[in-house]
């Protein structure tokens, strides 16, 4: 019966309920990014979505590595994904930023590894949230969304580079 208070309906996030926030490291912290997809029942959506999430991502963590090199990047691809499409673009555009590609490993498995996880609209922001691991809803598409995703509640998010980038430094500084 509280306001603040919004049922999500979903039973993995019963996991949960009773676990310890994680300690993050901000000197030497693993970023991991959720893999974009696009949504074919959305017109505003398109194919290349999740390349231009990806290129904005690790394009504004390259920047971030200049201030703080030792940074480990985690790539997670959706177990449907094409998970040799994203080692190609990565090594012709980012060589040897991601230092792992994974895509059948349990979400839970990847995040105990996290300090920082950026995604796109996803369950998996909330499951980070719940163990205590900062987030960042990075917004790419035109897509139209409802809270917390329409870019106007408590969830951090970035529609640009420069944005994403503040906000990574916000995550170094340990700044709300």
């Amino acid at each position: 019966g509280m306001s603040n208070i919004v049922c999500l309906g979903d039973p993995r996030m019963d996991a949960y309920a009773n676990v310890a926030a994680k300690p993050i490291n901000r000197r030497r912290p693993t970023i991991t990014i959720g893999a974009s997809g696009f949504n074919n029942i959305d017109l505003n959506s398109f194919l290349a979505v999740e390349f231009e999430f990806l290129h904005d991502v690790l394009s504004s963590i390259r920047e971030l590595a200049a201030e703080l090199p030792s940074i480990r990047v985690v790539l997670k691809v959706r177990p449907n994904g094409y998970r040799e499409q994203y080692q190609m673009f990565t090594n012709e555009f980012f060589p040897g930023m991601v230092d792992t590609i994974v895509d059948t490993v349990p979400m839970r498995e990847v995040l105990d590894e996290s300090d920082l996880f950026i995604s796109i609209y996803s369950q998996t922001l909330f499951e980070a949230s719940c163990l205590g691991i900062p987030v960042i809803y990075h917004k790419r598409d035109r897509e139209i969304m409802d809270p917390p995703f329409d870019g106007k509640s408590e969830l951090v998010t970035t529609n640009d580079c420069s944005e994403l980038l503040e906000a990574l430094l916000d995550f170094v500084k340990d700044n709300d």
